[in-house]
């Protein structure tokens, strides 16, 4: 290929390429958490085994995407329902690129130039004008292969892999499945059976409605990050603060002063690392809802808008429940600690440095295991009870960087 060539070719869309191997997508599957992966790539990640209800066991796998851990249907990842939206893209792309040259669905000879939107067929040059000069197509809206609009499929209806000329036109909702004719009459006989569009738009205004729902929560989400930050920055505000106000104390002394300033530092810098960590932990949490739900949100629009209506009927109760698990998950998160719950006290007593008696300490900090213990005491006294027996009692004794103890008896 020429270096102008290479130049010139068009840049892989992100919806063509598979997010493990980084290539175009080659049979895509969907996983239940709604990512997409070529079938090769799921054949080479590893399932494993795990007990459900005690005794039946099931095979899963953790999705290399988002890391969740997805229940694979009993054939296997050949059981995955087949991403018709990603299969559309990538002939797209193939038809953009010049990689992919369609044959004439008509006279199956000639290379396929147009469609045609009323008859659903890709045509040639030739076939194209003899469409044209026909009375009954001369009307018919046709569009050049690489100007078709989104959403407009390019592959005609599937057909029946028992009965290979028959349409999937069909969808029988006990069974959850596409179906022809003669399936219809022989294999779902007795079932609810109803034409493919119809179902497809029934369960259109479902998923539209969990989409909804689902753009609610990603925007509290999205709200909940921005205050994340924001805390953030105010603490590393409150944090610069309070270092100013420990440079003015600590310079009214000299060396004794400058040992106690580095500890009074030292707390500071442990408290808003704590804290840091705490938000950061909120944070990452936070995001990975976001991510899982801008996900299933971008997915579910690209399927509402782009899938042919077999492909939504087919995929509306796999999508529907990775929407209602995401709606139904655990969205409760810790309260965020202020900023200014941190304090510096110039007046608390902070015991001798150097000989010299300090004052001023960090106040809001967590009670430190490794400076604390629990004694257990006798309390005496008149009034605990008739029988003036001592009783046991609990004493809470923190030790602070200065050595001075606080406790309480419980």
């Amino acid at each position: 290929m020429s270096d102008s060539a290479i130049i010139n070719a068009p840049i892989p869309t992100a919806q063509s390429l598979c997010p493990l191997c980084h290539e175009i997508f080659l049979d895509p599957r969907i996983l239940p958490c709604l990512h997409t992966l070529c079938l090769s790539c799921l054949n080479r990640l590893r399932p494993f085994t795990s007990t459900r209800n005690g005794s039946e066991t099931q095979k899963s796998l953790l999705c290399p995407v988002c890391d969740s851990e997805v229940v694979l249907p009993p054939e296997g990842v050949t059981g995955l329902v087949p991403d018709m939206v990603a299969e559309e893209e990538v002939l797209r792309e193939m038809l953009r690129s010049g990689a992919h040259e369609p044959p004439c669905d008509l006279c199956g000879e000639g290379r396929a130039q147009n469609r045609c939107q009323d008859c659903k067929v890709n045509v040639c040059e030739f076939c194209c004008q003899a469409h044209r000069r026909q009375t009954r197509t001369a009307r018919h809206h046709l569009l050049p292969m690489q100007d078709l609009p989104p959403g407009l499929s390019l592959t005609p209806v599937p057909l029946c892999k028992v009965h290979l000329l028959e349409e999937l036109r069909l969808f029988c909702e006990p069974c959850s499945v596409p179906a022809c004719r003669d399936c219809a009459l022989t294999r779902h006989q007795g079932h609810a059976v109803r034409p493919v569009a119809e179902v497809a738009g029934r369960h259109r205004e479902h998923v539209q409605k969990a989409v909804m729902e689902v753009e609610a929560q990603l925007t509290e989400l999205e709200a909940a990050m921005k205050g994340v930050h924001s805390v953030k920055e105010a603490l590393n505000r409150r944090a610069e603060l309070l270092r100013e106000e420990v440079e003015v104390f600590t310079d009214k002394y000299i060396s004794a002063v400058h040992e106690h300033r580095s500890r009074l530092l030292r707390d500071i810098d442990e408290e808003i690392q704590r804290r840091q960590q705490t938000l950061s932990l909120q944070g990452a949490r936070i995001q990975q809802q976001i991510s899982d739900l801008s996900t299933a949100t971008s997915f579910t629009k690209g399927l509402l808008e782009r899938a042919p209506d077999v492909h939504l009927a087919r995929t509306q109760s796999l999508v529907l429940n990775r929407l209602q698990g995401l709606r139904h998950g655990d969205l409760k998160m810790a309260e965020m600690e202020e900023a200014t719950g941190i304090q510096f006290s110039p007046q608390e007593e902070a015991g001798l440095c150097q000989g010299y008696r300090m004052y001023g300490g960090v106040t809001g900090r967590g009670v430190d295991p490794e400076r604390s213990e629990v004694r257990g005491e006798e309390a005496s006294g008149a009034g605990m009870n008739q029988s003036h027996h001592p009783q046991p009692a609990e004493r809470l004794i923190t030790y602070q960087p200065r050595g001075k103890i606080m406790g309480g008896t419980s």
